[in-house]
């Protein structure tokens, strides 16, 4: 069956249908495993998706086929998943399968930015999928390749300043060229390819390209340990795509402890900057508004020594502590307050830099200008895109419910963070809340009005309230008493009478059973009278003994 969308009033059809193709509908317990369920992922990637790292992980079923994991990194710098992928092969023909796949469930947005492994088969299919993506190389399999490859440690120190070392070009080309004299390794071809793939791994050259702090796959490494808490070697697909939604499931709750952290929590205050400081935690998450305190720390270290202000652009130039080698130049246009600085710290990982924090306190400005909020890290990123897939119309019913539901609960969040500050505000709002619930209840036919009387409720049986008791402890509990057991025949051994109403009991074998049970009965009562008469012996022995002891 292939359905489509008219033009004009946006309404599904069914434009072909074939006879033979048809069959039953999946049960309901996999209904949220097809296309149209899959709302979280979509609107997590398209929040979070200008990110990507993905990498295969292996031993994941027992088909022994490579899974590739793909997975981004949220505002609280926390990694989520997008999606996951079986391929028979990792040849650059299966990626380009999987990454046109990726493209298509996601509604055709592509990545601004890429990280994997150096896996040549990855490259070509980025390349193919993504051509304006930019493609990063893990740097923690550089360096091993560099220890494995050359095996000098003083090339292995020098290759990781030169990597991550934030440098202009010239300065980098530099320390390239006396990085490979004195370790004399120009004409090792492996040195010579890494240095025409450096637009892929030098932060010189990456500078100003969004990457959200990630610089290698180590994010993909923790994921893959984490999934093989919850998936084995010896699932099958379906064993292995419900144990998989169990760990999406896992990080996902981990997710919402961070985002009530986020909105409830109170910080203190460290800096002498109050103002911009609790600024900066109205807007940003827990984790990104400690990185903006660091930079406000360290705002301090710098000084600006020069400005130069025209109509539409003020330049702050800013030089370091006690190295005036060291400047930067701070670019802020005064009718929009959007910054800029020649660090490109902001264009690359999100977060104020420490030269425009400086801009901001020289400027005394009591409040973080919205330009250098990224939303992407704010608060409030999820509360816009649930409003925007509010707004956006979608013919699934209880999707629109679930989202609206999602929207409108962050909604009363904020709502009850401030109708909580007072005991009369709470009392008030309370009573709206609940006033205007009622009304809506009735509305909907979910309560009957409070004019008309409901007799027939009235009839319907509840369970009984739950009470102790007399007895033992865990024969009056609600589980139920413990079985009572029959007595057992001491003449014939069976079940259902005593010896006294034994039919067998004038037989000879009855007979002989009853004489030896007498028997027994003498026994034990002479082994009791033995025994309070040695009781009785002792007694008498120690009280003569006190006797004699006090004469």
């Amino acid at each position: 069956m292939r359905i489509k969308r008219k033009d004009g009033s946006g309404k599904w059809y069914v434009s072909r249908f074939v006879e033979e193709h048809n069959h039953e509908l999946a049960y309901e317990k996999l209904v949220d495993y097809l296309r149209s369920h899959r709302k979280i992922s979509e609107k997590d990637y398209l929040l979070f998706g200008d990110v990507l790292a993905f990498d295969a992980t292996y031993g994941r079923n027992k088909y022994n086929l490579p899974v590739v994991v793909f997975s981004g990194v949220n505002h609280h710098n926390q990694t989520c998943v997008f999606a996951t992928a079986m391929v028979s092969c990792e040849s650059h023909e299966s990626y380009i399968w999987v990454l046109e796949k990726f493209l298509e469930c996601m509604q055709g947005k592509a990545p601004q930015s890429v990280i994997t492994d150096g896996d040549p088969a990855m490259r070509i299919a980025i390349q193919s999928v993504f051509p304006d993506a930019h493609h990063r190389l893990c740097a923690w399999h550089l360096l091993r390749n560099a220890t494995s490859n050359i095996c000098d440690p003083r090339f292995t120190h020098l290759f990781k300043h030169c990597m991550l070392a934030d440098m202009e070009t010239d300065e980098f080309e530099a320390h390239w060229e006396n990085m490979v004299n004195e370790c004399g390794v120009g004409d090792v071809d492996w040195v010579k390819d890494l240095y025409s793939k450096k637009y892929a791994w030098t932060t010189t050259y990456i500078r100003g390209r969004f990457f959200a702090g990630i610089r290698t796959t180590s994010r993909c490494e923790s994921l893959h340990a984490k999934l093989g808490q919850f998936v084995k070697s010896r699932y099958g697909i379906l064993e292995f795509v419900t144990n998989f939604q169990r760990c999406v499931d896992f990080l996902r709750d981990n997710i919402d402890e961070l985002e009530f952290r986020s909105w409830y929590g109170t910080p203190v205050l460290q800096t002498e900057f109050v103002e911009l400081e609790k600024s900066a935690w109205t807007k940003f998450t827990r984790e990104m508004f400690a990185r903006f305190r660091e930079s406000l720390k360290r705002c301090v270290r710098v000084r600006i020594c020069e400005i130069n202000e025209t109509l539409h652009l003020h330049v702050y130039t800013l030089q370091k502590y006690r190295r005036p080698e060291m400047t930067w130049q701070v670019y802020r246009e005064p009718t929009s307050n959007i910054f800029s600085c020649t660090c490109m710290r902001m264009e690359s990982f999100g977060i104020p830099c420490v030269h425009i924090v400086a801009v901001c306190v020289r400027l005394d400005l009591a409040e973080i200008p919205e330009s250098l909020v990224l939303r992407r890290w704010s608060k409030t990123a999820k509360m816009e895109i649930n409003n925007k897939m509010v707004d956006h119309h979608t013919a699934d019913q209880s999707v629109t419910y679930r989202t609206r539901l999602g929207a409108f609960s962050q909604l009363c969040k904020r709502l009850g963070k401030v109708a909580c500050m007072s005991d009369d505000d709470f009392k008030v709002y309370s009573k709206k809340v609940l006033s205007d619930a009622v009304f809506l209840e009735i509305k909907y036919g979910l309560r009957p009005p409070n004019n008309i009387s409901t007799p027939a409720t009235d009839n319907i049986v509840k369970d009984p309230i739950r009470v102790r008791t007399k007895g033992t402890g865990p024969c009056s509990q609600a589980g139920g008493s413990a079985a009572k057991t029959k007595r057992k025949c001491s003449t014939c051994g069976k079940l259902g009478h005593r010896r006294t109403r034994c039919p067998n009991r004038d037989t000879p074998t009855a007979t002989t059973n009853v004489t030896a049970t007498a028997r027994g009965h003498k026994r034990k009562r002479s082994k009791v009278i033995y025994n309070l008469n040695l009781q009785s012996f002792h007694i008498m022995q120690l009280t003569t003994l006190k006797l004699m002891l006090w004469c």
